[in-house]
């Protein structure tokens, strides 16, 4: 007998469940903050080189002495050079004639949109824009190293710790990095970032799908995204108030202290606690649960999954060696009858022959059947990471409306998209919902780009509309591909290659920055659709390869590796929802 059965009895989203599922729904709102935070702490804001011998020099001109300097001094055309001095002839605007020019040092900003960012404060501009993208790209390096680091440690210590651990790094490191020295040190310090970030949404989806029955784990891991979408929408209105970056930084970061509010609420997850042997603590849990559910579990059910005379592994005692502590985990062993000795050599039996039938994430690249989906689900996962950060990167560049309001009809568009998933998956199916989800965000994106080329900008707004279509169907395809993902491995790998596949999001985050870098490089109306041009034609031949994939609505998982290489694209028979 296993956990979901005692959850028939418990309640599959009870009261328990509901209270535990909003508490950490609201870490994944400061997760999405974090996620696409560096839109704004990144900004580029309009720029020139600073006026040479002027120690006042600001973008904006304040006299008409400061604009004869100005015009004397700085190229109209590049923000990156200033003239060299000499004796040269002037043209009606006050531009030197056939002068020679040369790299310049220092710059001013333009500070109408923010005060400051982490641009302007460590000159990120000409030769050093690159560095740009390369913080960008620490930080989801750090998110992809994170997720086996602490994916490892939840499986250790737990997914509690592990949620308070990464809460606890991020409040520091976070801190940390609003007050960065300099760009070095920014880099470095948003790496752990990235990798502590990710240790708060694993740890708080983990506990909350396994707190829940099998008929409620698809609508509470859909809903869960809708916090995410959350923090993206309430990240625009923050950041256009803060209107400095460090500023910024600390609004989403200090208020993660109140969440230590939450310990005495947010169980361990029992799936853990009987997975590694403290039956007593989870039947703790189990106990709490049920009295807030009203309801009650039958004591030879609850002995049935977390059995109190068995062999177990329990944290017995304390040892004090020289003023330090130490937990030994101690095997206690109760008398057996014969009758529960026999019971075990049979368990250890049926044990052996499970191992037998387990599987590798080797074994996932000997097929070609399960080589050719697994390659097709990595090259998924890239792609629509990509197209997904890649849109918020570009918000900036669309040439229409202020970068706030972008941001937030971008963040706005994936509550629509979310619910449309969740309401046609089991549906049409997945096959057809994830490729039509990919389909529209590649024609809308290459839409866009014509928008940019050819349409008036009277007319921008069709640009704008585009670009929040393209970011609709690259928001349902993360929740399409994330549940096509689950349901195509089979169970004896389902995990590791979960892992393995998410873990391919990362590179495309990781990408994302140097595809919008290079619009922004190239410039004018061509450089603002790179971007576009891009993540269109990926995520376009991402949906065309979908169609390789099986249908899973209506089947039975694949439990082996021989399932998982049977597992036709018929969509006949019935799949167990247990």
């Amino acid at each position: 007998m296993q956990f979901d059965d005692l959850l028939q009895y418990l309640g599959e989203f009870g009261a328990f469940q509901k209270r535990v599922y909003l508490l950490l729904c609201l870490t994944c709102i400061v997760h999405g903050m974090r996620m696409v935070v560096l839109v704004f702490l990144l900004y580029t804001p309009r720029h020139r080189c600073a006026v040479p011998g002027y120690p006042n020099d600001t973008f904006d001109i304040t006299s008409l002495e400061h604009e004869e300097l100005v015009n004397k001094w700085i190229p109209s055309s590049d923000s990156c050079q200033v003239y060299t001095p000499g004796n040269y002839s002037y043209d009606v605007s006050g531009q030197p004639i056939n002068a020679s020019v040369e790299t310049c040092v220092q710059w001013v900003y333009d500070t109408s949109v923010f005060a400051s960012t982490v641009v302007s404060k460590f000159d990120l501009v000409c030769d050093n824009a690159m560095k740009r993208s390369h913080a960008t790209m620490t930080f989801y390096g750090g998110f992809l190293i994170g997720v086996f680091v602490l994916g490892a440690v939840s499986d250790i210590i737990g997914r509690k710790r592990c949620l308070f651990l990464s809460l606890t790094l991020l409040l520091l490191l976070g801190t940390g990095l609003a007050f960065a020295p300099s760009f070095l040190a920014f880099a470095i310090l948003n790496f752990f970032v990235g990798a502590a970030t990710t240790g708060i949404f694993s740890s708080a989806f983990v506990i909350g799908i396994e707190l829940v029955g099998p008929s409620k784990r698809t609508y509470t891991a859909m809903l869960i995204q809708l916090f995410f979408s959350s923090g993206v929408v309430a990240l625009a209105g923050l950041a256009y108030l803060a209107h400095h970056w460090v500023h910024l930084e600390l609004i989403i970061t200090i208020p993660l202290a109140l969440f230590y509010l939450t310990w005495w609420f947010i169980p361990e997850s029992p799936r853990w606690q009987i997975q590694r042997g403290l039956y007593g603590p989870a039947r703790e849990t189990v106990a709490k649960a049920a009295a807030v559910n009203r309801t009650s579990v039958p004591d030879d059910v609850i002995e049935a999954v977390m059995p109190s005379g068995r062999e177990r592994l329990e944290e017995k005692e304390t040892r004090i060696n020289g003023g330090k502590e130490s937990v030994s985990l101690v095997k206690v062993v109760s008398p057996l009858s014969p009758a529960v000795s026999k019971e075990q050599d049979e368990s250890e039996e049926e044990m052996l022959r499970e191992k037998d039938q387990r599987g590798r994430l080797v074994d996932l690249f000997k097929s070609k059947v399960l080589f050719l989906r697994t390659s097709v689900i990595f090259f998924n996962w890239t792609v629509i990471s990509l197209t997904f950060y890649g849109l918020n990167f570009n918000t900036a560049n669309l040439g229409a409306g202020s970068i706030f309001l972008n941001f937030f009809l971008a963040g706005l568009v994936e509550f629509p998209a979310h619910v449309t998933t969740l309401l046609t998956v089991d549906r049409l199916g997945r096959k057809m919902v994830h490729c039509g989800m990919l389909s529209v965000s590649g024609l809308a994106c290459l839409a866009c780009v014509l928008s940019i080329l050819y349409v008036p900008t009277d007319y921008q707004w069709v640009t704008v509309a585009l670009a929040m279509l393209g970011k609709f169907g690259a928001a349902g395809g993360f929740g399409t591909i994330y549940m096509y993902s689950t349901e195509i491995y089979p169970t004896v790998i389902r995990n590791s290659a979960l892992g393995a596949s998410s873990s391919w999001a990362r590179v495309g985050a990781m990408l994302a920055p140097y595809v919008a870098a290079q619009g922004a490089r190239t410039g004018g109306s061509l450089g603002k659709g790179i971007p576009l041009l891009v993540c269109g034609c990926l995520i376009l031949n991402a949906a065309v390869l979908s169609i390789v994939l099986p249908e899973t609505l209506h089947r039975k998982l694949p439990e082996t590796i021989m399932d998982a290489k049977l597992f036709s694209r018929s969509t006949k028979g019935t799949r167990d929802q247990a």
